[in-house]
């Protein structure tokens, strides 16, 4: 590599313009989901080459090298591998689905900084563009002055406080829904919010925020089996054995 730059490089293109996308919500749901996988990782380089450098450009070549070690790419196991097939394929097929009822969803557990989030998004994202090149082909576009918001996606998080009413309010905040005030209306909301953005799959991270022995925590669990009778495949993430 010859200590002449191009024009992209010398303008440090591995730096993010703007905050990191926010996934509790749609837009920046779709923001992930656009932007990941884009990253470029800084070029090998010898010795030889990195001591011609100008003092600049090797200042600028170390950020680029600190972006490409923090943003390391997920590496697949055997184990993520399973993961990913089994929920790629109940997605598919609850997906496909047309009758009422519930549908089969899947708990991923497992220690901390294992990747279990990761390759949960990323097979979740991978569907998403798959039903939505589908949707293209075989559905007919939006009515011209209406607003179609398709989200086949939802991922929240867990409230701290596990409350039926916060995970309510953590699933209507993805869409950027008001908070109706009695527990009923909110769960009637986004019961409608599920079925008017076309949503096939619930994704709720930290989980193991909900107590499954708490008393106080049995409200929650009952509104989390309602929820798979919504017509959605339910994702539950939590660190656990």
């Amino acid at each position: 590599m010859s200590d002449s730059l191009t024009p992209q490089a010398a303008i440090a293109p591995f730096l993010r313009a703007g905050p990191p996308p926010d996934r509790t919500t749609a837009e920046g749901w779709q923001d992930w989901r656009r932007m990941r996988g884009t990253f470029v990782p800084a070029p090998r380089m010898t010795a030889d080459q990195y001591a011609a450098l100008s003092p600049r450009k090797r200042a600028l070549y170390d950020l680029h090298r600190t972006a490409t070690h923090v943003n390391l790419a997920l590496q697949r196991t055997p184990m993520s591998d399973k993961v990913s097939a089994l929920m790629s394929t109940r997605l598919r097929n609850n997906a496909l689905d047309f009758e009422p009822g519930t549908r089969d969803g899947l708990m991923i557990s497992g220690g901390g900084f294992q990747g279990k989030t990761a390759t949960a998004c990323e097979v979740a994202a991978e569907f998403e563009a798959v039903w939505r090149e589908l949707h293209q082909q075989l559905l007919p576009p939006p009515v011209p002055g209406t607003r179609d918001l398709m989200v086949p996606v939802v991922y929240c998080k867990t409230p701290v406080r596990a409350t039926p009413k916060g995970l309510c309010q953590a699933i209507l905040d993805f869409f950027g829904e008001p908070h109706p005030k009695t527990l009923h209306l909110l769960i009637r909301s986004v019961r409608e919010a599920l079925k008017a953005h076309r949503s096939t799959a619930l994704i709720l991270d930290d989980i193991t925020r909900l107590r499954m022995h708490r008393e106080s925590d049995q409200d929650t669990l009952d509104l989390i089996r309602d929820l798979m009778d919504m017509n959605v495949t339910l994702v539950l993430i939590g660190v656990g054995p």
